[in-house]
This record gives C-alpha cells, structure tokens and sequence, in this order.
C-alpha cells in the first residue's frame, strides 16, 4: 500500500509541473501578444476592406501602445461599400475605454515594409466614448500591395535607367560624342599642351621683361616715373603751403580773399542802384517808358509793314505794284540805249552854239 501511494504522488507532482509549465506559456502567450492577462476587457467593432496577413490574435495599440489583440475576424454580409468588406472584433482592456471615442479611428498597420501588421487605434480627444459591442470608425490605409507594386516599377525604372547609363558609358568609351572624344581623342589633349607651352613661354617672357606686361612686371622705369611725379606734386603742395605761386597766394594771401569781397561788396551796391532806378542800367531795369517807347514804335512798324504790303501809298505801291517795275526796267533799257548812242556818236549830242549880242 505505500508504494502505491508513493507513485500517486509523482503523478501528482508531474501533472502539478505540467499545469505550470502551461499557466506559465498562457501568460507569455498574453505578454506577447499584448493582451493583458488580468483585468476586466470589453470588445468593440470595427470595419476595414481588407485584412490581408492579419492574424487573430493580433495586437491592438492605442497611440503605439498595447491595449488588447483582435479576436475574430469575418467577411461582412451585405456590406454597405467596400470599407464595410470585413468585420473585426477587438478585444480591449476596459481602462482604455475612456480614451477611444468616435473622433478615433482603428486602421491596419504594418511593422516594417514586410512585417507583421496589427490594428492601430488613435486615441480620441473629443466625441463620445465608444461602448462595449459599439463601432470604432475604420481609417483609410495604405494598401501594401499597391506599395510594394509602386516599389517594383522604382526597381524596373533603375534597372531600364542602369541599361540607359551603360549604354552611354559604352559610347563614351567608343569614342563616340562629344564627351566620347573629349575623353578619347587626343587632338584636346594636343591643343591644351600647346595652349600650356604658348602660357609657359609667355610667362617666361614676362619674367625677362619682354613686352608692355614684362616692363610692367619686371622694370622699375614706371616705379621711378611715378615715384618723380609724386615728389614734383609734393614740392608743388610743399609751394602751395609755403604761399608761393598763384595757388599759394589765392589759397593762404587774406588780400585776394579782400579784394574778392571788395568786388562782391560794389557788385551788391551796383546791384542796389540798379534795383533803386539809379543811373542807366537803372531806369532800364525799373522804368517802364522805355518798353512803352519800344512797344510804340513796334506798333509803328508793324503798321508801316502793313501798308508796304498793300498797294495804299507811294511806298505801297514802290513794292507792290508791277507797273513801277516796268517802267523802272524800261527807263533802265533806255539810258542804255543812250549811252551806246552817245559813246558811238558824241557828236551828236554835243552842239557850241557862240551868239553874239
């Protein structure tokens, strides 16, 4: 009878290790999955178009924080539109409750270009709490598929855009182009060693001293000019402060700046007496009668000129009417008619008559 007992009781402990050892994978199970094995939960809806690699059991974040894991997923019956395709219900600890209202919003979220994806909840901060069995709004989210589609067209257009390159490369390397034949025809390198020799042989000349630029370089002849000039405008100013010369006279004499001022003083007693009418020039300025006097006489003149120009008058008609011309003309043809006559035959117009009384 003891030994019997004895083996009852490594049975017992054995089963007491096994229930262990399965409490305790239960709760790595829940830590994992980031549910959270003690405390009250309560369950909401949600509704997104597609669940592709989502898994039951999945975690659920609020904000990037573990609050629960999905616990069954099913096709919609009758959906209202696609973003009702498929019915998640999410198993979530009841002290979040408070923090998931309906301005929230629960999408699918992937860990990673290519890992596991798990439903995201945002925390709501206005609107009403969601209850227990309500609906979470299901957020708009992008389709992986679509990315990784997106991703392989970037990868073709490398690739097409690598073919491009090395075909160039290749022209290059044949010659071909005008990169091609900078890089492999050796007429540019020619050209550029020549132009290299001409400068070398042109700075070399400057260091002789060859040339304008060479003088400028390497003669001291324009240092020694203009070193000249500066000491002659340096005397020159030396004579200038020293009074000497016009420059100096004009500039440090107090007699030129006195007779200026004397000039300047009979010009303003000029100009007074011209403002007060004194002499000429004053009565020019100041009396009127003599623009009257010139007002006058132009009216006479333009009067005169008036009747020059019509036919009224003996001067009127001097140089308006014709007939004066003609006759004037004539006159003229005469006296030379006469005056041929009379170198002809002076005879004939010179008679002595002698009388006697």
């Amino acid at each position: 009878m003891a030994q019997r007992k004895q083996l009852s009781w490594t049975e017992l402990r054995v089963g007491i290790f096994v229930l262990a050892g399965l409490f305790i994978l239960m709760v790595a199970i829940f830590y994992v999955t980031g549910a959270g094995f003690l405390g009250p939960k309560y369950r909401v809806l949600t509704y997104l178009p597609e669940v592709d690699e989502l898994q039951t059991g999945a975690p659920v974040t609020l904000d990037g924080i573990a609050i629960g894991n999905v616990e069954s997923m099913r096709l919609t019956p009758h959906p209202e539109d696609l973003q009702h395709n498929i019915t998640l219900v999410l198993r979530i600890e009841k002290k979040y409750q408070d923090q998931i209202r309906s301005s929230s919003a629960a999408t699918l979220v992937t860990q990673g270009l290519l890992g596991d994806r798990y439903v995201s909840i945002t925390r709501g901060l206005t609107g009403s709490v969601i209850p227990a069995n309500g609906v979470v709004p299901g957020g708009e989210q992008a389709d992986m598929k679509a990315i990784v589609q997106r991703g392989a067209d970037v990868v073709e257009n490398l690739g097409v855009l690598s073919t491009q390159i090395g075909n160039i490369i290749d022209k290059v390397n044949k010659g071909q182009g005008t990169i091609g034949k900078v890089i492999n025809d050796s007429a540019l390198y020619d050209h550029l060693n020549s132009t290299a020799g001409k400068l070398d042989a042109m700075a070399s000349a400057i260091q002789q001293g060859q040339g304008s630029v060479g003088k400028l370089v390497a003669s001291d002849e324009l240092y020694m000019k203009v070193d000249a000039a500066v000491d002659k405008a340096d005397d020159v100013l030396g004579a200038v402060r020293d009074q000497k010369g016009t420059v100096g006279k004009l500039i440090y004499d107090p007699s030129a700046y006195d007779s200026v001022k004397g000039v300047a003083d009979k010009g303003n007693a000029l100009l007074g007496d011209v403002r007060e009418g004194k002499g000429t020039l004053g009565k020019l300025v100041t009396d009127d009668t003599l623009f009257t006097n010139l007002r006058d006489a132009s009216a006479n003149v333009r009067d005169a000129s008036a009747k020059l120009n019509s036919t009224q008058g003996t001067m009127g008609k001097f140089f308006t009417d014709p007939a004066f011309y003609d006759n004037v003309t004539g006159l003229t043809g005469d006296l030379r008619s006469l005056v041929g006559e009379f170198r002809q035959d002076p005879k004939k117009f010179l008679h002595i008559k002698v009388g006697i009384f």
